[in-house]
């Protein structure tokens, strides 16, 4: 997945984020082949990533996806809204010379998402899911919201269980246009490695380790910790949630966030 500043966030942040909810959870917990999946989550995460001054995001998003029988596609908009100038939401640093206002809100990056079910688990062999996004330029690069470039991300997705235990590994590169005169780098590895283990019949936990390479010259390279959650309220409407906290310089200090879900 991608490095995202919102951390996981639920089952409809996934990128790799931007991040990116949980993305461990999307990928165990599959719905039925055919199934129209959305979801409406929010998440705040806060950080001075090296810099003087703390960076708080908030971030609402809405996402609508479709899943069939060998892959799914789907679509994710968020809204940001930032306080604090030390960074360009979703980077450790911003171009430079430039600088952004101290409090701005907007439309975030959309994000087009697939994935496709490459292989099944069998056996020693884990389920491995081939999975792509493209980030548009949606957000506004002046307000800090966003680099104002297209960003593409792919990588392998693979989930095997042990019993009950359920362990899971993913690793994405991501080609980035860089904006004139910026010290982010134009390409990036990401990756996230945990457990999950279903506490009851409805509720399932995770935590994982997410990581990967400096995002810009300046910056340190991202790591944190996630503890994650699913809670099966009905048989098609699903609760998630996620608390985080940053190891390095390259990721907030903090995090949280909770989305919803349903199927159809």
């Amino acid at each position: 997945m991608s490095y995202k500043v919102t951390g996981l966030v639920a089952i409809l942040l996934a990128v790799g984020m931007s991040s990116g909810v949980f993305a461990a959870q999307e990928s165990v917990a599959k719905p039925s082949a055919g199934a129209w999946v959305s979801g409406s989550g929010v998440s705040v995460t806060s950080g001075k990533y090296g810099t003087a001054q703390t960076t708080t995001l908030t971030q609402l998003s809405e996402t609508l996806k479709y899943q069939g029988s060998t892959g799914e596609v789907g679509v994710v908009v968020p809204y940001l809204i930032r306080r604090g100038g030390g960074v360009t939401a979703g980077e450790t640093t911003r171009a430079r010379g430039t600088t952004i206002p101290n409090n701005a809100s907007g439309l975030g990056d959309i994000r087009l998402k697939g994935k496709y079910y490459w292989l099944e688990e069998v056996d020693w062999r884990p389920a491995v899911d081939v999975a792509g996004w493209v980030k548009f330029p949606t957000a506004s690069a002046s307000d800090g919201l966003g680099t104002g470039r297209f960003d593409v991300g792919f990588g392998p997705d693979l989930v095997k269980r042990f019993g009950s235990l359920i362990t899971f590994a993913d690793l994405q590169a991501v080609l980035r246009d860089r904006p004139s005169g910026s010290t982010i780098k134009s390409t990036r590895f990401d990756y996230s490695v945990g457990v999950g283990y279903p506490l009851t019949s409805r509720f399932t936990g995770y935590v994982s380790l997410d990581g990967g390479t400096k995002s810009s010259t300046n910056s340190k390279a991202p790591l944190e910790v996630v503890f994650s959650g699913t809670y099966k309220m009905m048989k098609n409407l699903g609760l998630n949630g996620f608390i985080s906290a940053g190891l390095s310089k390259g990721s907030p200090d903090v995090g949280a966030g909770a989305a919803i879900t349903i199927r159809f």
